[in-house]
């Protein structure tokens, strides 16, 4: 019955490859599609492009991949260079947009999913709610850049949700830049610490804050790192646990108590930290950052032990991906996991497998939602892994499309010849 509803539906438009959610995996996949010559439709349901790396706010773009990938081009285009220093969100959501149009890529904005149309186990395109209603999208390949697994979801592929012991995942987030600062206190991490005029530590005085109730109660670091100007920081502070980003009443409820969580956290730095005493919110995330919602069934999935023992493959499509176990503690403040155990990886290798569901035919997965467990996720997560991510799915699918075969059965050594062709590394020596 839904399939024969959504057959009825208007066709807004058709493509080759349909990449679903303009953050950093989907505008890299995107590209790197429209790069191989075949017709690419991006879509996204908000009113620009660049997702975390925008709209989102996250203006430090994290972890480490191997050279040649569309990591570097990216740091490029944002004026980083690709160093884990903040960019300019306002010049990145043109500069981004001006990409995908000189690579091909057709753009639609205000256009969420809320349905896939099927034939038996093969995705043939999806539905979207327009401001004109309910229309059908028809595509040879899919990709779910979604961050959520939201077309993976409603194609019927299993997923997880937080941690096994209890389902909690990690906490949600709203990182916001300040202005007026006249100092040059800078904390990055945990173990950053910096020694106030009075000689006292940041990093204790932030735990006394957290203790005494001045900061919110899963607070105990107020990170800041240096802005764009020199009267700038970027602050990663505010967090709440307990939520589910893919809820639309958490996602409400978690907007209205990390903005409260803005005021309360920059209240502290006021008071406390000399050269802040003027310093005024300049712009903050448009949405709350859920660090993590569903994780997909794939064929393959990333363990944690084979980050922290920096296993290599044999198909690897991202090479050398490196950050740490960046667990926020799901029910408390700081880190789930003391420094020693978050810092215990090793550069580690992402399969093809990953991205792959194991029925849904014509479909592929890319960024925080791929498969994997919910520590291993913790590293994989973060920017620039998933622009790399990115580039190698939206090969596949591209290659997929030419061949006239699904994505699910392209020869990974096809994918990994044309990624190298391109000046990607993929591997170190021969894997044994």
């Amino acid at each position: 019955m839904e399939q024969t509803f959504f057959a009825k539906l208007p066709l807004l438009e058709e493509c080759q490859v349909l990449v679903a959610g303009a953050g950093p995996a989907g505008l890299c996949a995107a590209v790197s599609a429209a790069r191989e010559g075949c017709d690419v439709l991006l879509i996204e349901k908000l009113g620009s492009v660049g997702g975390a790396l925008t709209a989102g706010h996250i203006r430090t773009c994290m972890g480490g991949v191997s050279e040649g990938t569309m990591r570097d081009e990216l740091g490029k285009l944002l004026e980083t260079g690709g160093a884990c220093i903040p960019h300019d969100t306002e010049k990145a959501k043109y500069r981004l947009a001006l990409w995908l149009k000189e690579n091909g890529v057709r753009l639609l904005l205000g256009t969420c999913v809320c349905g896939v149309t099927k034939e038996a186990s093969s995705v043939t395109g999806v539905v979207v709610a327009t401001a004109d209603g309910l229309m059908r999208i028809d595509a040879k390949e899919v990709i779910d850049a979604t961050g959520d697994g939201t077309v993976a979801v409603l194609a019927g592929v299993p997923f997880e949700k937080g941690r096994a012991s209890d389902g909690l995942m990690q906490p949600a987030s709203i990182l916001y830049t300040i202005a007026g600062v006249e100092s040059d206190l800078v904390c990055t991490h945990e173990s950053d610490d910096t020694l106030l005029p009075d000689s006292r530590s940041y990093l204790a005085l932030c735990k006394e804050a957290h203790l005494s109730g001045e900061l919110p109660k899963n607070v105990d670091i107020v990170r800041l790192y240096g802005g764009a100007a020199k009267d700038e920081r970027l602050v990663n502070a505010n967090q709440l646990c307990y939520v589910d980003g893919t809820s639309p009443a958490d996602i409400a409820a978690s907007d209205l108590e990390l903005r409260r969580q803005i005021h309360q956290v920059t209240n502290f730095l006021r008071n406390n930290l000399p050269g802040f005493e003027h310093c005024r919110v300049l712009q903050s995330g448009e949405m709350p950052g859920f660090r993590e919602t569903r994780r997909l069934e794939g064929r393959e999935k990333l363990e944690a032990s084979d980050i922290s023992s920096g296993r290599k493959r044999e198909d690897v499509l991202v090479h050398n991906a490196l950050f740490c176990f960046d667990t926020h503690n799901p029910d408390g403040g700081g880190q789930a996991e003391d420094l020693e155990t978050a810092r215990a990886v090793k550069p580690y290798d992402i399969p093809f497998g990953c991205f792959v569901p194991k029925e849904i035919r014509h479909l592929l997965f890319v960024g925080r939602c791929i498969s994997g467990s919910h520590k291993a996720h913790s590293s994989y997560r973060v920017m620039n892994i998933c622009m790399a991510m990115g580039e190698a799915v939206g090969l596949a699918a591209a290659l997929a499309v030419i061949r006239k075969i699904p994505s699910c059965e392209m020869n990974v050594s096809d994918i990994q010849q044309k990624l190298e062709q391109r000046g990607v590394c993929l591997f170190d020596s021969k894997v044994s």
